[in-house]
């Protein structure tokens, strides 16, 4: 430059010093410069339109004369121009675009003539401008970048218009271009730029035909397009062109929960059910409803998809029990149907609103429901058809006869059915209750429990069929109690499941779990407070704890045993007092009597025992009825066997705490003297009753030394002396006592038993030495009072070298303690009435005064304690002989003007006396003595005589001895095989049974149910071949069976002929079962299936359909057919029908034809000419 001279002088321009990092620009425009001068061609043509900083430069090349300064204008412009064609128009338009000079480009393509990318050149020029603006200047990017779009889209260039859409935020516009531009490439890119303007649909469809099926559904999610998503699932699975993936599949489920849980929190169900069976298995659909408790949802699709018993599930869930019972039958499961059905039907029946569980009630639609529980259980098999009927008949509001309930007792036991043998029991326990007292036969003999139940179906009651019944409901509620309670012992599992299974049927329970049940009535009264109050609810169900089932249920049923119990005892008192004016045998009321205390004795458990204090007493007080009767009996009655039974023992035993002195436990005087006759009496004093005394007797008090010396005596056989001595002692501590102070005084008889006692066991022991004076009444108490008997017996055998013999203590004292104790009673017979009156007002004062007169003159005569003429005349001072019978005082008055008479004259007065009043004396012992004298009306039994104390009874008591001869006749016929006492119940019974059998008015169907029980344990041929005849006779008014053979008939006329004939030429003989079914070949099986078959008949309730054309015929199961033979092949009776005949009720029927002339001529025998009648039935 200097050699140019081109450089400017340093005063003028500054020189700053070059940086590289200052100057970079600087560096680069010089490169370019240098590149454009290099690279040029002809003429470089540099425009510039600011002269600032290019004029140095410029002014450089000036001097150099390396360039040339023009204008722009026209002359320029044909210097300029050159013979350029379009397509180096073209070629530098495109490098300029390379280059990224856009509206050089532009200009090129333009003069080229290319207008597409003229346009692409222009558009990328605005973009380009665009992006360089719009940071600092929106507005004007933003046009630029609508204007480059739309001449993007103008010349097919979709893509870059779509990307300017973008940016510009127009993601629709851009999607539209990615959908409708590129075909399915860019569809996804659609689906997202759809997404970000929240066009759901649009993008889920887009996505959809994408097959981005995550994004489609998520999509259907976000824009609530729900059923889009739903239609879009539906056409995968339709197209079925998909393999689906792991992925797609929990997409799938997601998307579908996620639509149900939305409808679901909605509240809309209906629109909510179409996501749910879209689910992809039945196990994702339970789920999901389940656990939004939707049961009826869950239910509807179980049973459009055939899944019945899940449904059945459900429907219990639900706690719908007759939606459970329809959908069961619908599927085919009718064991389970029916056995439901029974247990909905038997809840609401037992615990219907305000009922305390009996007796059942009716409520709507009930006989609809027993009838379907009959037709359900028809199509499992006629076994199960005829246990589900027995059930339900159970439960029906119909009519039931006493023989049908005994009956359904008896096969609900058999077959295991527990709550038929229950609510059957109590059913009769009602009809007992309900029933008058002249409906009872109260003169009845111990019998059996099968004896009870043939007598209920015979329609007969008695104490004991109300004892038995009531025994048999006990034991049911005793048993399951047992069960309930925690304290027991583990049971074994049968016992355990029989028990819970009647819990459940009784109380409407179904166990859920293994703690658990559910509750179909929880109005129930059987629920307890607690127990309501612990109640779980879940819908309509409701749920308890079994710790809180079983308390309630042990609740309910003590408080249940507690009423029925009480209830059964007043009828059983009512019925005993009733007794006592028919003036019942004896042992009828006793065994009145043990019934009622064991009853009571056992409900002592379940209730208060103040509340059974009145019975157990009343028990008492007639025990002790009986007791004095047997002291007194003098005819042939015997009551050994009642005071020895257990009861009478228990009875003494628990009587003893209920007498006890105020203010002490002392026993009373009045309960001290029975506890002493019953023990004198029987002679058993056991352990148990020792030890009882001992409680409430002090081991020093008069009695307790008296009972222990009796029990010694009972115990060894020795200690006469200290018997009688501590007798005498106890008895006189009762006779000093003040008895109008006393809460229980000895009464008069109990005194005079016990003072008669004491006299014989005194009398006893002088007989040794010399002769006793008796009467016939006294000596035959005495044979029959065990003690006294052994005590003479004792006598008897020790005689007179017996250490044991004191004369005076065993004799004297005790005979001059009674003569005194007697001569101080007499000496004020006003206080004898006032006795009487106070402690026994039943008791007659005229029998106690003269059994006081005669005791003390027998051992005055006896013992030789006075003068017989002084005690007469002590006794016509007080005038106790105006109270005697005349006929007594009448013989022994006059005797007052012989006052020096001798004994023996007195002796002879003294016996016919007792003649007189028909008590004949009796000298005992040595038949000589001052006593003894010629005339003497007496009877004499020397020491030989009684040694044998049957021989002495006998000729005292000749009909008792008649009676206990042909008692222990029956007992040795009995051990020898020939006709026992039970032999002879048989028969009573068996002719109960022909005499109800036999009666034309009772219907057959009720024969039947009474011929059903007779059947167990039946030993009689006769009651089979009675109902045989009633079968036959009902049969022979009937359609004959059509699938039946008809040998059968023939078969049982020919059995029946056979008996009739041999029982009719000889009466007396007895044929059993088993000679029958000896005779009879296969005869058990084919009675058994007879009474199968009218069974089936019966609860089938054929015949109840009448027709006006022509009976039904009695129809035998098919395969019964062939098993129906047993007679000739080449017999062929002719049948013919006869009127219909309902099971309940028979209408009017006509006699007939019969089969055979051998039936005819049978029938025609038995009845005679038939009648027409109208019978009536339950309904």
């Amino acid at each position: 430059m200097k050699t140019r001279d081109v450089t400017s002088s340093s005063e003028v321009i500054s020189h700053p010093g070059f940086d590289r990092n200052k100057h970079y620009l600087l560096c680069s425009e010089l490169k370019q410069l240098y590149v454009a001068i290099t690279r040029t061609r002809q003429r470089l043509w540099i425009c510039e339109n600011a002269d600032d900083y290019c004029q140095p430069m410029f002014d450089y090349w000036k001097k150099l004369c390396i360039v040339e300064v023009r204008l722009l204008d026209s002359s320029l412009i044909q210097a300029m121009q050159t013979g350029s064609s379009t397509d180096d128009w073209r070629l530098r338009g495109t490098k300029l675009f390379n280059e990224g000079q856009f509206e050089m480009a532009t200009m090129c393509f333009e003069k080229a003539g290319d207008a597409y990318r003229e346009n692409w050149a222009r558009a990328a020029g605005l973009l380009a401008t665009a992006d360089r603006v719009i940071s600092t200047n929106l507005e004007r990017g933003q046009a630029n970048l609508q204007k480059a779009s739309e001449i993007y889209e103008s010349i097919g260039m979709h893509e870059k218009a779509a990307t300017c859409y973008i940016k510009l935020g127009d993601y629709k516009r851009a999607g539209m271009i990615y959908m409708e531009k590129f075909g399915t490439k860019r569809l996804e890119d659609a689906g997202d730029c759809f997404a970000i303007t929240e066009c759901w649909s649009l993008a889920a469809e887009v996505y959809f035909r994408a097959r981005c099926y995550t994004k489609c559904f998520s999509c259907c999610s976000k824009g609530k397009a729900l059923s889009l998503g739903l239609q879009f699932l539906r056409q995968l699975e339709k197209e079925q062109c998909e393999n689906f993936s792991s992925d797609f599949v929990a997409v799938r489920k997601t998307y579908l929960e996620s639509c149900a849980l939305h409808y679901f929190k909605c509240g809309d169900i209906k629109h909510m059910m179409p996501y749910v069976k879209a689910f992809n298995n039945v196990d994702h659909i339970r789920a999901f409803l389940s656990s939004r408790n939707l049961l009826d949802e869950l239910l509807s699709i179980e049973m459009e998809m055939g899944n019945f018993l899940e449904a059945a599930g459900i429907a219990q869930r639900k706690g719908d029990v007759l939606l459970e019972v329809n959908i069961l039958e619908k599927a085919e499961s009718f064991v389970n149907a029916t056995h439901l059905l029974l247990l909905y039907v038997t809840a609401n029946s037992l615990w219907s609103p305000h009922s305390r569980g009996w007796p059942p009630e009716s409520f709507e639609k009930k006989e609809q429901l027993l009838t379907k529980v009959k037709e359900m259980a028809k199509k499992v098999s006629e076994d199960f058809f005829c246990l589900a009927c027995f059930e339900a008949d159970l439960l029906s509001d119909s009519h039931r006869s006493l023989a049908s309930l005994t009956c359904s007792l008896l096969e609900g036991r058999k077959c295991g059915n527990m709550l038929v043998e229950l609510i059957s029991a109590r059913y009769i326990i009602d009809v007992h209750l309900q029933s008058q007292t002249s409906r009872y036969n109260l003169e009845l003999e111990p019998v059996s429990d099968q004896l009870c139940y043939n007598m209920m179906a015979c329609d007969q009651m008695s104490l004991e069929t109300l004892s038995c019944i009531w025994n048999q409901w006990k034991l049911i509620l005793v048993k399951v109690l047992a069960h309930l309670n925690p304290s027991e012992d583990i049971k074994s599992n049968d016992s355990a499941a029989v028990c819970e299974d009647l819990c459940a049927k009784l109380f409407g329970l179904r166990k859920d779990s293994d703690n658990r049940y559910v509750v179909l009535n929880v109005d129930s009264g059987w629920l307890t407070n607690t127990g309501r109050s612990s109640l779980e609810q879940d819908g309509n169900r409701c749920w308890l704890h079994t710790v809180h089932c079983q308390s309630c249920a042990r609740t309910f049923m003590v408080n249940e045993l507690s009423s029925v119990g009480l209830s059964v005892l007043r009828k059983l008192e009512s019925i005993i007092e009733t007794s006592r004016e028919i003036a019942s045998s004896p042992y009828a009321q006793w065994r009145s009597i043990v019934i009622l205390y064991e009853i009571a004795m056992f409900l002592k458990e379940f209730c208060l025992a103040n509340s059974l204090r009145k019975t157990v007493n009343f028990c008492e007080q007639k025990f002790f009825e009986l007791l004095f009767r047997a002291w007194g009996d003098e005819t042939a009655e015997c009551f050994s066997d009642i005071l020895d039974s257990s009861p009478a023992y228990g009875l003494i035993v628990d009587s003893v705490g209920s007498y006890t002195m105020a203010g002490n436990q002392n026993l009373t005087h009045g309960h001290l003297g029975r506890i002493a006759m019953f023990l004198l009496y029987t002679a058993k004093y056991g352990d148990m009753l020792n030890l009882t005394l001992e409680q409430y007797l002090n081991r020093d008090a008069e009695w307790a030394q008296f009972f222990q010396s009796l029990k010694s005596f009972l115990d060894t056989g020795v200690g006469r002396c200290s018997l009688v001595q501590t007798f005498k002692v106890a008895l006189e501590f009762t006779t000093n006592v003040k008895w109008w102070i006393e809460k229980d005084y000895m009464s008069p008889i109990c005194y005079m038993n016990l003072m008669e006692c004491l006299g014989f066991f005194a009398m006893s022991c002088f007989m040794v030495n010399g002769c006793a004076l008796c009467t016939k009444s006294l000596l035959v108490k005495m044979l029959k009072c065990r003690t006294s008997k052994a005590f003479l017996g004792n006598c008897l055998v020790s005689g007179l070298g017996d250490q044991d013999m004191d004369l005076d203590c065993m004799t004297f004292s005790p005979g001059v303690f009674i003569c005194q104790s007697i001569r101080s009673i007499l000496t004020n017979k006003h206080a004898i009435q006032e006795w009487i009156r106070e402690i026994a007002p039943a008791i007659r004062y005229v029998p106690v005064l003269l059994r006081l007169v005669i005791m003390l003159y027998l051992l005055t005569l006896t013992l030789q304690l006075g003068d017989c003429y002084e005690v007469t005349d002590f006794l016509a001072k007080h005038r106790i002989f105006e109270d005697l019978p005349p006929d007594f005082s009448k013989k022994i008055v006059p005797t007052l003007k012989f006052r020096n008479g001798t004994v023996a004259h007195f002796t002879r007065v003294f016996g016919d006396a007792l003649a007189a009043i028909g008590d004949t004396m009796v000298i005992l012992g040595l038949p000589k003595g001052p006593l003894i004298s010629s005339g003497l009306k007496a009877y004499r039994f020397s020491y030989t005589d009684l040694s044998d104390i049957s021989k002495v009874m006998a000729l005292l008591c000749p009909e008792e001895q008649k009676f206990s001869m042909q008692k222990d006749t029956k007992a040795w016929n009995d051990t020898c095989g020939n006709l026992s006492i039970a032999r002879i119940q048989d028969n009573e019974m068996v002719s109960r049974i022909e005499t109800h059998l036999s009666d034309e008015s009772i219907t057959f169907w009720e024969k039947f149910e009474s011929f059903q029980v007779f059947m167990h344990d039946q030993k009689d041929s006769r009651v089979i071949i009675l109902f045989l005849e009633s079968l036959l006779s009902w049969l022979e008014r009937r359609d004959l069976p059509e699938n039946m053979d008809v040998q059968l008939f023939v078969e049982i006329r020919h059995i029946c002929s056979q008996f009739q004939e041999k029982y009719l030429r000889d009466k007396k003989v007895y044929l059993t079962v088993e000679d029958l079914y000896s005779t009879w070949d296969d005869g058990e099986n084919k009675l058994q299936k007879i009474i199968s078959f009218l069974r089936y008949e019966k609860t089938s309730g054929k015949e109840s359909v009448k027709r006006k054309d022509k009976a039904p015929a009695a129809q035998f199961p098919t395969h019964m057919a062939d098993e129906w033979s047993g007679c000739s092949d080449n017999d062929e009776p002719d049948t013919a029908g006869m009127d219909a005949v309902e099971p309940a009720k028979e209408e009017d029927v006509t006699s007939c034809s019969t089969a055979t002339a051998t039936a005819t001529k049978r029938t025609q025998n038995k009845k005679g000419k038939k009648k027409s009648r109208k019978r009536g039935g339950k309904k």
